[in-house]
């Protein structure tokens, strides 16, 4: 089984870069191995991309959204984002 990742770089919430990734690494995994990436103090996402794939070769891949595909995840995306607002102004 595949799953869909979305992967952002943002400066401030300003999205600079995305990556669309499919990965047979269920999302508990996935979170940690990027958690732990970070840990070792790296945020840039183009170097978890391409520690991803020299890592799990097999199941990783980055692809590009249909338009029916990028509609749903424009949809859930834009949820994402307004929740991340909310939270943001609730604490200033």
């Amino acid at each position: 089984m595949f799953y869909t990742y979305n992967l952002y770089s943002s400066d401030q919430l300003g999205f600079t870069n995305s990556y669309h990734i499919q990965s047979e690494l269920p999302p508990h995994k996935f979170r940690a191995i990027m958690m732990e990436f970070r840990r070792g103090g790296n945020n840039d996402p183009q170097a978890f991309v391409k520690y991803m794939r020299e890592h799990f070769p097999d199941s990783f891949r980055l692809f590009e959204y249909d338009d029916v595909v990028q509609y749903d995840a424009d949809q859930e995306n834009s949820v994402i984002l307004s929740n991340l607002l909310d939270q943001n102004n609730q604490t200033i």
